[in-house]
């Protein structure tokens, strides 16, 4: 039976780049002509004598019939695709199945495995073949990042609220008003551009001996113990076009369906993290907090629109705890242990001037002191980098934004904006969705 696609995305210059620089030109258009012939003989003679002559006679005729016809027929980009498929099917590095049957003496070789080598695939893939430009083809729940979808939330909110002067007397707060310009900052941040954060339906991954392999997951059963507890989800990451989606983004971003993805690999190997917004790499040059900013955008702004959470917790000691926190991590980063007089000297600085925490300039200062603090003790610096990476573990661990305030509870699913666990993921760059 051959395969019936129904397109979501396509990316109409990646199929014909990728088609082109495996086949050469590709034809516009195919002329297909069938000619038919018909040819009828007749022959007829005769003989005879007369005297000393002699004569013949013959007689013959030839008729000839013949129809063509042309069919001409344009090469759509969905027929592209078709030959692109064709092509690289057999080279797949991740596939989305059917498998093939594993044998008993290779299922054998599984269940007794120490490591796992390539003779397994396309049932286990080591995460080191996945290079920078291999296409692969997974079978996912398509959704978009947490990010974009609290975005989206919150300019249908903005629409609603503009039209209805009630509503609008409702919710006019100083943290609305703070998550509808950090909106249009983000908007602005996406140029066009939509995060995808989709779950692998049909592998996941297992991390032995500091290697990544990626795995069917029929088949964790039958694997050592030491595979089966490391089991994490398997995500795949990137942006596409919201000009190239083939279907409202509102009825397929937001819906979970499955579908499967045909991609290319956008960065070597699975990932432990990504960043949807992809300016922020750009900005985090001159703005480090600019990542955690963008992760918290959405507790913050769903705090908004739902009223805010309990704050009858104690904040000050909340930021007291992180700025301790804090300290903990940095001194865990170089490899040390905190002394006692260390210890002591951190706590002198969180009691004296965690009440200055309150907007992010202001939590910046404070969180420098503890670093001061750890990077005379300890000999070391830390770049800017880590300190931000530190910082915002630091206050998310305590329920905290990056101003200070009260984020959204943890047992308030509210404040979830993605139900997704810790995983690892491939960062890709889409070709097409379809299913």
């Amino acid at each position: 039976m051959k395969r019936v696609r129904e397109f979501i995305y396509l990316d109409e210059v990646s199929v014909t780049s990728l088609l082109a620089s495996i086949l050469g030109a590709i034809p516009s258009e195919i002329t297909e002509k069938l000619t038919n012939s018909t040819r009828t003989e007749l022959g007829g003679g005769g003989e005879f004598k007369a005297g000393a002559g002699k004569a013949n006679a013959a007689m013959k005729r030839e008729v000839t019939r013949a129809s063509d016809y042309q069919v001409l027929r344009k090469a759509s980009i969905q027929a592209t695709f078709k030959d692109l498929y064709a092509t690289v099917e057999s080279s797949l590095v991740l596939r989305s199945g059917p498998f093939p049957e594993l044998k008993p003496a290779a299922m054998r070789k599984v269940r007794y495995a120490s490591s796992m080598h390539s003779e397994f695939s396309p049932w286990i893939v080591d995460g080191a073949s996945l290079k920078r430009g291999r296409l692969i083809e997974l079978e996912v729940e398509l959704r978009a990042d947490a990010i974009f979808r609290t975005s989206t939330i919150i300019t249908s909110m903005t629409n609603i609220i503009g039209q209805s002067p009630a509503l609008a007397a409702e919710v006019e707060t100083q943290e609305m008003r703070t998550a509808i310009e950090v909106n249009g900052f983000i908007q602005e941040l996406m140029a066009g551009l939509i995060p995808i954060k989709c779950r692998a339906i049909n592998y996941e991954v297992s991390t032995v001996e500091g290697r990544d392999f990626l795995i069917a997951g029929d088949i964790f059963p039958e694997l050592p113990e030491a595979y089966r507890l490391n089991r994490r989800p398997l995500y795949l990451v990137g942006v596409v076009e919201e000009a190239l989606f083939w279907k409202d983004i509102r009825r397929v971003l937001f819906s979970g369906s499955s579908v499967k993805v045909l991609c290319r690999v956008g960065r070597d190997q699975v990932q432990d993290s990504w960043s949807p917004v992809k300016l922020v790499d750009v900005l985090k040059e001159v703005v480090p907090d600019m990542e955690s900013a963008m992760d918290e955008f959405g507790p913050s702004a769903l705090r908004a629109m739902t009223g805010g959470v309990d704050d009858s917790g104690d904040v000050t000691q909340l930021r007291e705890s992180a700025l301790a926190r804090y300290g903990d991590l940095l001194v865990e980063s170089q490899g040390a242990t905190m002394s006692e007089e260390l210890r002591a000297r951190i706590a002198q600085v969180v009691s004296s001037r965690s009440s200055e925490m309150g907007s992010v300039v202001a939590n910046r200062a404070v969180f420098r002191a503890v670093a001061e603090c750890v990077s005379d003790e300890l000999s070391c610096q830390f770049t800017s980098d880590d300190e931000a990476r530190m910082r915002g573990e630091a206050l998310t661990q305590h329920g905290l934004m990056v101003d200070g305030s009260l984020s959204v509870r943890p047992g308030n699913s509210s404040g979830h904006l993605d139900d997704t666990v810790d995983g690892k993921c491939i960062d890709a760059e889409i070709v097409a969705i379809y299913w």
